[in-house]
């Protein structure tokens, strides 16, 4: 079965954190034996494991074939996707977000809406910080 999803991110790495952010997610996907990440799916759509916001694409399943927006302004990122995934898809995109908090400047944040509920995280003082609706 599945479940309609809706989730915003925004966040900002630290400086020169980037690369260790990415690191940290791909050790923690390739590690994950529960969760199916399709990587070679993403890989024939030219969305590889090496950079940070291919790895975010991935957790937030943006298919080539579904609408999928990443913006950019003043070092602040934007990632935005509505997307059909299994029960529980959630935990993958909090567990995507706990991994990158210790990179991520204070105020990023991310808003999940799976059918019902909602979930927001946030990083405040270097920790995240989840409320759940």
């Amino acid at each position: 079965m599945e479940q309609c999803y809706s989730v915003n991110l925004k966040i900002k790495v630290k400086n020169n954190s980037e690369e260790k952010a990415a690191d940290a997610l791909r050790a923690h996907m390739l590690q994950d034996d529960k969760i199916i990440y399709n990587f070679e799916e993403f890989a024939d759509f030219g969305v590889g494991t090496e950079k940070l916001d291919d790895l975010i694409q991935i957790c937030l399943a943006g298919w080539k074939s579904i609408p999928y927006c990443m913006e950019e302004e003043s070092g602040w990122k934007g990632y935005y996707n509505d997307f059909d995934a299994s029960y529980g898809w959630d935990d993958v995109m909090k567990e995507m977000f706990e991994t990158l908090t210790p990179f991520l400047e204070d105020h990023s944040k991310i808003y999940i809406y799976p059918d019902d509920y909602s979930i927001h995280g946030h990083v405040e003082n270097g920790k995240c910080n989840w409320i759940h609706n």
